[in-house]
């Protein structure tokens, strides 16, 4: 029995082109509207976690080797111009010196004391009680009894003294065995005056410092411009402090702060479209210091090859971070405006941008950040001469 055949016509396949082609173009519309979109106004807030190198405004005073320093002020303190922060002595100097000298002091007040015949005044009763107080205090304090300041008690010995020896001037009529003795003063204090100098303050007020950690010359205001991504991950990876060679002409004295005006920098991925953007706010907590929300103003970002260096400028006081160089921070910025996707978002050269479409053009439009969430992003134009508005389409990469 023969075998029947179907004879397919030209119609038939010209509908199943025409099927094939509809389902075509339905996965080209698809998957152009998936690519493209509108851009939306609305707003967002995050946080980023981040490890921060400190920047402080200060100047770091400098000087020759010494033998031996001894200071006026305590660390912390505020200090004025031309106020003595220290006396250096010279290379040489022999603490047998001032021994000599205080044993001439001592010599003194014991015959002052003689030529009173037991009648001291109650001013100075009650300034040797007050002697008598501190030094008890420094002998706690070197025993370990005690955590009051050392520097802090030197220096109140000191006035207390100076004020000891103003009052015995005042009240002492000299005789020739006094006399010889002032003048014997003098000539030791003149030997000491060239082994000795004061160190005054001569920039400006500001809070004064002892303390170094090696990164002053390099994390400076006046450096800002050159930080880049590698000394900050040195920085922060490095810890708190660096070792560096001793210069042999100079050694660093002590440091002015000024405690209002200072920055953090940290550094993000150029591949990640997340970094400050220039003259925004952000609030800024740092972690294990305070509960404190600090308000910072986003300086410039430099841009390299694989990572953005991030500058936070503050104009605050900066408390308990004074003696800090490198910090955990969460930063937080709340913003309204432009809302597109993250994926919307394409890096070009390290630099975040969009592609907007208008009509068979496509052109592309670099932008800054200002908020973002784990799909979204608030942005806006990084150049002023470009113009994004809501309902303009993308296009995604």
């Amino acid at each position: 029995m023969a075998k029947s055949r179907v004879r397919l016509k030209g119609r038939f396949f010209m509908m199943i082109f025409i099927l094939v082609g509809f389902i075509a173009l339905v996965v080209v519309i698809a998957n152009a509207l998936k690519k493209t979109g509108e851009i939306e106004f609305g707003s967002l807030g995050a946080d980023m976690e981040v490890n921060a190198a400190i920047i402080r405004e200060e100047k770091v005073i400098m000087s020759e080797p010494f033998e031996k320093i001894t200071f006026d002020v305590v660390e912390g303190e505020t200090v004025n111009n031309d106020q003595v922060i220290a006396q250096l002595y010279k290379r040489g100097y022999q603490d047998e010196t001032m021994v000599s000298l205080l044993n001439l002091q001592k010599q003194i007040y014991d015959y002052q004391t003689q030529l009173l015949g037991g009648q001291a005044p109650q001013e100075l009763l009650d300034l040797n009680s007050s002697i008598k107080t501190v030094e008890l205090q420094i002998r706690a304090v070197s025993r370990g009894q005690s955590t009051l300041d050392m520097l802090d008690l030197e220096q109140t010995l000191k006035d207390l003294e100076a004020q000891r020896v103003a009052l015995m001037q005042s009240i002492v009529t000299p005789d020739t065995t006094l006399t010889q003795l002032y003048n014997d003063l003098k000539s030791q204090q003149n030997v000491m005056s060239g082994w000795k100098r004061d160190i005054k303050n001569t920039s400006g007020t500001g809070v004064v410092s002892f303390y170094f950690d090696g990164y002053e010359q390099v994390l400076s205001v006046n450096k800002l411009s050159t930080i880049n991504s590698a000394l900050v991950k040195t920085v922060i990876s490095g810890g708190n402090t660096a070792n560096n060679a001793a210069s042999t002409s100079e050694v660093p004295l002590y440091r002015i702060i000024n405690n209002t005006h200072w920055f953090i920098a940290f550094v993000t991925s150029s591949s990640d479209p997340m970094r400050l953007a220039e003259g925004e706010q952000y609030s800024v907590l740092f972690q294990n210091y305070s509960d404190q929300q600090f308000i910072a103003t986003a300086r410039a970002s430099t841009v390299s090859e694989n990572s953005v260096v991030n500058i936070l400028e503050f104009n605050t006081d900066i408390g308990k971070l004074i003696g800090t160089r490198t910090v955990a921070a969460t930063i937080s910025k709340s913003a309204q405006g432009l809302v597109v996707p993250l994926n919307a978002i394409e890096i070009v050269s390290g630099m975040p941008g969009i592609n907007i479409t208008y009509g068979d053009s496509v052109f592309r439009v670099e932008v800054d950040i200002l908020a973002q969430s784990d799909r979204k992003a608030v942005i806006r134009a990084h150049n002023a001469s470009d113009n994004l508005t809501a309902g303009m389409k993308y296009l995604k990469p």
